[in-house]
């Protein structure tokens, strides 16, 4: 097939064009990624697309060359160095910052000469933890053209996390600020910094950008001033010739389930993945301005708000705030003043706002918007009716993607043309050379439309990860044990419809199974979610004595419904969920509690309820990436 045709532009916005593309790319898999590659810039072109490897040992382009930095900046700076490369904007909607390509190339390339002359090497693992300010994206650059492979830790993380992450990949090295000014409150991250040091019992030198100006405490042999050392260092560096299957960078799992794992990636296939999903799927072409407003110390922020959008040579936004702070509106002020063209968020995000849905969206027209996305979690079907009919007027189409830290990006999403959207729930379609594949509980392929089973990914795909950081056997054990084909098992439950869409349905070890019925506590949530009476709820399986495995629902009820609503609170939801799904589905118990635990993504920590809910209560394992461990001890004393 025409490598042109290969790289249509229209691949995610015409079914016919989609069809005769994923057809290919599925028969031909290596010649699909190789007619892709000239969307990167390589300093040794391969000649080799994929060297096959068991258990997720597959190497991507092991003969080629490439530069990270180089592909994000200095090409774009050549081209058009005045073009806008970055959009900073501070919770103060007046005060913001544009940086061109050509001043990203100056200020990065003066970050990396800060490193060098510190003494950092390839041998080295920096911590990057940092907010999302322009110097967060100079640091993670100014590594990639160093060709040092670092971790970027998110911001709002506690100094136990911090340390976890530091001494599980070994670094000696840290990159911070004084200061993160964020929803009204100054988080003191040199402070963080200094605990985590501690933590770790051993000599950790931090490099510190002041932003904020407050006082800090100064350890003049391990403390070093940012903006000191760049005032003596050139703004030119040369890049360093990095092999494309060498480590990028270290990036944990959000801390959900279990131990945090250090997931590490291959430069080459993770650029070319996320570049190219973030053409299709957050329409990052040209002109286009895009905001994801995930985090960079997370997947979805990291590949797409940094890598992607920089390496497509679109405009990126970077907001320090959160959504709610210092007005309901601030997302869609940052919208229009910034006329931002597609925007992807938290469905935990859209959620929040929905509560003020009247003054979220007062005095704002959102009239630049284009394409919407969600990232992270499903969007229940309220969420996606605002978002779609409110936030994006009826004519912007939503992308529910489905990813996981671990793929490096997004593998599925809905076409973005409106007549393939399905309303809510769905993530989509497979991307190109993806093949999703659901099988039983025999290991066997499920061919019939509608039919639940296990999800795995058939054929590797560029992006995926390399390794787990420190333990070369887990890979194996964690994602490539669980079925006799040696392929990546997600951990999701899905069926997929008669149009081909797939549908998630759970996490294998999330799904109930009551009296022999196999249930999915996603279905149940949506249900109780839609009471009028209920602001969040976790639904979990815990043991049951006749049943085998109960249901227990855990509710956060809003807070100004009518005292007698209050009281039969647990009533309405039972009725409720037995009259729309079934008698079977009722939940066994129900719990009324005043908050759930979260990771600091937003994301309910289902094991620890899941610990709860059986009396088993010793040990929640890790705990470092939880935003409200005082909750666990209120849900504990609630249930007893």
């Amino acid at each position: 097939m025409d490598k042109g045709f290969l790289q249509h532009k229209d691949a995610w916005r015409n079914k016919e064009i989609y069809k005769k593309i994923y057809d290919f790319s599925i028969a031909h898999p290596e010649e699909y990624w190789r007619a892709q590659m000239d969307r990167l810039s390589w300093t040794k072109t391969p000649e080799i697309v994929m060297q096959p490897g068991a258990h997720g040992t597959t190497k991507w382009f092991p003969d080629g060359k490439i530069n990270a930095c180089y592909n994000c900046v200095d090409r774009h700076a050549e081209k058009y160095p005045n073009k806008t490369a970055l959009i900073w904007q501070s919770e103060n909607i007046e005060r913001c910052e544009y940086v061109s390509f050509k001043k990203l190339r100056e200020e990065v390339c003066r970050f990396a000469n800060v490193l060098k002359k510190l003494g950092l090497t390839r041998k080295d693992c920096v911590t990057v933890y940092m907010p999302m300010v322009p110097e967060g994206v100079y640091s993670c650059l100014a590594c990639a053209r160093l060709g040092i492979p670092y971790t970027a830790v998110f911001a709002g993380f506690s100094p136990s996390a911090v340390a976890l992450r530091m001494n599980d990949c070994g670094s000696n090295f840290i990159i911070t600020c004084d200061g993160n000014a964020r929803g009204g409150k100054m988080i003191q991250l040199k402070e963080n910094v200094d605990k985590a040091r501690k933590l770790c019992k051993r000599d950790v030198r931090a490099l510190v950008v002041r932003r904020q100006g407050i006082d800090i405490s100064w350890g003049d042999q391990l403390d070093f001033d940012y903006y000191k050392e760049a005032a003596a260092v050139s703004s030119e560096c040369e890049i360093a010739d990095t092999d494309a299957n060498s480590d990028l960078f270290v990036l944990y799992t959000s801390g959900s389930v279990g131990k945090p794992k250090g997931v590490t990636m291959g430069t080459g296939g993770f650029l070319l993945f996320s570049s190219i999903t973030g053409c299709y799927f957050f329409n990052q072409f040209d002109d286009e301005i895009f905001w994801g407003s995930g985090d960079i110390g997370w997947m979805g922020g990291h590949a797409y708000a940094l890598y992607a959008a920089l390496c497509n040579g679109v405009t990126t936004v970077f907001f320090e705030g959160i959504p709610t702070y210092p007005r309901k509106s601030i997302f869609w002020e940052i919208i229009d003043k910034h006329k931002v063209t597609s925007f992807n968020t938290a469905p935990t995000a859209l959620r929040a706002m929905m509560k003020n849905a009247e003054e979220t969206l007062a005095n704002t027209s959102r009239n630049s918007l284009k394409y919407l996305g969600v990232f992270g979690e499903i969007l229940n079907k309220d969420a996606w009716y605002w978002y779609f009919n409110e936030v994006g007027k009826g004519r912007c189409p939503i992308v529910n993607m489905w990813g996981q830290t671990e793929l490096g990006g997004v593998p599925t999403a809905p076409l973005s043309c409106l007549d393939d959207m399905k309303t809510y729930g769905h993530i989509g379609r497979q991307f190109f050379g993806c093949k999703l594949v659901l099988k039983d509980e025999d290991d066997n392929d499920i061919t019939t439309p509608e039919k639940t089973g296990a999800m795995f990914i058939k054929y590797p795909l560029p992006g995926m990860l390399t390794k787990i950081f420190g333990d070369e056997g887990a890979l194996e054990k964690v994602y490539y044990s669980q079925s006799k084909e040696d392929i990546y098992c997600t951990g999701d439950e899905a069926y997929f419809d008669f149009d081909g869409n797939f549908w998630i349905t759970g996490r294998i070890d999330d799904v109930l199974n009551v009296s022999g019925h196999r249930i999915s506590p996603i279905e149940i949530e949506e249900v109780i979610a839609g009471s009028e009476v209920v602001a969040e709820v976790s639904v979990v399986g815990y043991p049951h004595p006749i049943k085998g495995e109960g249901i227990y629902a855990f509710v956060v009820l809003k807070k100004d419904i009518p005292d007698d609503q209050r009281a039969n609170a647990k009533q309405l939801i039972a009725d409720r969920v037995r009259t729309i799904i079934s008698p079977i589905t009722k939940p066994d118990v129900i719990s009324i509690v005043n908050d759930l635990p979260k990771t600091r993504s937003g994301k309910i920590m289902r094991r620890i309820l899941r610990k709860i809910a059986a009396n088993d209560i010793e040990d929640f394992e890790d705990l470092t990436t939880i935003s409200n461990p005082e909750c666990i001890q209120e849900i504990i004393e609630k249930v007893k």
